[in-house]
């Protein structure tokens, strides 16, 4: 296979120690340069990909950094249909670790500093710079750049979405609660935490915490902080251990950036950090089983076990555990507000409790993500978090109450600290609802997955193939499609509905309303509307094969013409619109706004025109009664007429007569 006709990526060639858990790696090739070592990375096209940041890191040489040399949408072999293929600088050393079970040499103390944390610390740097959050580092992520292992570089962080494939044990806290594909973007904050929970890893030879699952590392992190919980008893060398401090903080706010990374590798010393531990309680809380002693331990099992979690918070023992045994009356007095405020605001009690635990789970842990009824996402990740619902045909009904029951808003609303992103995402999830009320083509679900995910491509069975990641791509694609289309079908879905209104940067609120009218031969004309559209203003000229698909769908829009001399014009011009391959051509021939008044005009006037000539039919037509009465009304009438003339003219002569 042949990508931007230079690189050759050879699919009988794998490369498994290279691959990512979301990408196959293969042998390439530069074709300008065949002694430089590259390999490609092919993405899965089901799952959003980071397009943005391929374009951003392309061609850029960064020390620490594994060169993206180039990127594509090609044609894979292997499975028939098109994915996006990405092209490195192939690592010479191999990878630092293999997976999280194994065990390798430590890193010894005095080289760590010159070998690992430099240049990742320079890596960082240079994202940063260009507004990039790495999100994928990680142990097994880290490659030595040559065969003698003196240098060590990143690796692919564009094949999934951020953190996608991160371990739990390197994502902070709140990042590691959320499902995979419900992260977010993050931020450099998250990359210096998933930096120092690698580098403890390095450090001692294997991962820490390992035979522990998810649920036990997020919990410990929790109760005792990240840093005890990774660190714990281990013997590190002194030298690391303020570094480690200050990027296993678990305060966003507090935790080392890159300047105070550089000043530590320059030998300045920093205030040491404290480690934050979450208040435990004397009297543990009775759930589900089990007694939980901090308030984030014990919102983690309300969002395991989300049905019997609703009785504690709305009977207030919650509260009441907060309160005495916590000793924290802000955080019962919330919890009593919501409780009391949302129970009695909504006449659906199950819905009013499912609201209730949302919003106190919030805030017995305000670090966590969204949770609602088994959705864990943060925000920024809400998008990604419904295409991987849907992309894996789950059920997306969850989803779509979280955001129609305001439950983003509120953890947006429960910030303790402004970022001027959450203006933003207030506006998006406003306008998501707006989105899912209107149920119609180009709206629903689907029109919040494209807004969402900008670099998804159209999920549409039609074009799914093609791998259509944008506007100009769609019309081309369908045009394959339809040489292969079925006569029943026609070339639009509610995904291409959706990520044209998307998409589209011109207002398609017209097509979108015939598309979604009663009347089937306006729904045709929609489809015939929008997609001219798209032509008109992104191309291509000629779409052979889609004009022969709308024109063969056109009949009922002819048909609905009520002149037969119109009518039979029409369908003299469609053969020679659709040879065209214009649909702009065959939009204005079906649907000529003067044609159609005309049209209109002439078949009122014919209807009045028929309307008086019925009634004067049936005028004539009546009964026989009708007809001898008005026969003998109309003698009547000839005979008094005749009378008065005769007696007019007797009057007459007699008067004629005494005169002469």
């Amino acid at each position: 296979m042949r990508l931007r006709d230079r690189f050759n990526v050879y699919p009988d060639s794998p490369l498994p120690d290279l691959a990512t858990p979301s990408a196959e790696a293969f042998l390439a090739e530069d074709r300008r340069d065949l002694a430089r070592p590259l390999f490609a990375l092919v993405c899965r096209p089901e799952r959003p990909v980071r397009v943005q940041t391929m374009r951003s890191l392309r061609g850029l040489q960064a020390v620490g950094l594994l060169q993206l040399v180039e990127w594509a949408t090609a044609h894979w072999p292997p499975v028939g249909a098109n994915a996006i293929v990405v092209v490195y600088e192939r690592p010479l050393g191999g990878r630092v670790m293999p997976t999280l079970s194994a065990e390798i040499r430590r890193v010894d103390e005095y080289e760590i500093g010159k070998r690992i944390i430099a240049p990742l610390a320079t890596a960082l740097k240079e994202l940063a710079g260009r507004g990039i959050a790495h999100r994928a580092i990680r142990p097994t992520n880290m490659f030595w750049n040559d065969r003698e292992q003196g240098s060590i570089v990143l690796g692919d962080c564009v094949t999934a979405s951020p953190a996608h494939d991160q371990p739990v044990l390197v994502e902070p806290v709140e990042s590691g609660m959320s499902w995979p594909s419900g992260r977010g973007s993050g931020s450099l904050g998250d990359d210096m935490y998933a930096l120092g929970a690698s580098l403890v890893a390095l450090t001692l030879g294997r991962a820490p915490l390992a035979g522990q699952d998810d649920e036990a590392v997020l919990t410990a992190k929790a109760v005792q902080g990240s840093y005890l919980a990774l660190v714990g008893e281990q013997k590190l060398p002194l030298s690391l251990i303020e570094v480690l401090r200050g990027l296993l903080c678990d305060d966003p706010e507090q935790r080392w950036d890159v300047e105070k990374l550089d000043l530590w590798i320059n030998g300045r010393r920093l205030s040491p950090l404290q480690t934050r531990v979450e208040r435990r309680a004397q009297r543990g809380f009775a759930f589900a089983g089990q007694e939980y002693r901090s308030a984030p331990e014990l919102a983690m099992a309300f969002a395991r076990n989300w049905r019997e979690a609703a009785a504690p918070l709305t009977e207030g023992r919650v509260e009441l555990w907060v309160r005495r045994a916590l000793e924290d009356k802000d955080r019962a007095n919330a919890i009593a507000e919501i409780v009391n405020g949302t129970m009695s605001a909504s006449t659906d009690a199950k819905t009013a409790s499912e609201v209730v635990v949302a919003r106190a789970c919030m805030v017995l842990d305000p670090q966590a993500p969204i949770r609602y009824k088994g959705l864990a996402a943060l925000p920024q990740g809400m998008g990604a978090a419904l295409a991987a619902l849907m992309a894996e045909k789950k059920d997306v009904g969850v989803w779509a109450e979280c955001i129609m029951r305001d439950i983003p808003a509120f953890w947006i609303a429960s910030r303790t600290h402004y970022d001027p992103e959450y203006t933003m995402l207030l506006n998006n999830f406003r306008d998501m609802r707006d989105h899912l009320r209107n149920a119609g083509f180009g709206g629903g679900i689907e029109r919040c997955l494209y807004e969402l995910n900008e670099a998804l491509p159209c999920r549409s069975p039609l074009v799914a193939h093609a791998l259509v990641l944008e506007v100009r791509d769609l019309l081309p694609a369908l045009d394959e499609a339809a040489k292969n289309a079925a006569n029943n079908t026609v070339p639009m879905d509610r995904h291409i509905a959706a990520f044209i209104a998307a998409r589209f940067r011109q207002d398609v609120s017209r097509p979108l309303k015939l598309l979604n009218a009663d009347d089937p031969v306006r729904r045709i004309e929609g489809i015939l509307a929008l997609l001219a559209l798209v032509q008109w203003r992104m191309g291509p000229a000629t779409l052979h094969s889609l004009a022969r698909w709308v024109g063969n769908l056109s009949k009922p829009i002819i048909d609905s013409y009520h002149n037969r001399e119109r009518r039979r014009r029409l369908e003299r011009g469609l053969p020679r619109a659709i040879r065209s391959g214009n649909l702009v051509e065959i939009f204005h021939l079906l649907d000529d706004a003067e044609e159609r008044r005309a049209d209109s005009e002439g078949f009122a006037i014919a209807r009045q025109e028929y309307q008086l000539a019925e009634q004067e039919i049936l005028r004539l037509q009546g009964d026989d009664a009708e007809r001898e009465e008005r026969a003998n009304r109309l003698g009547q009438q000839a005979a008094a007429m005749t009378s008065v003339g005769i007696g007019f003219l007797a009057a007459t002569a007699l008067t004629v007569m005494r005169l002469l």
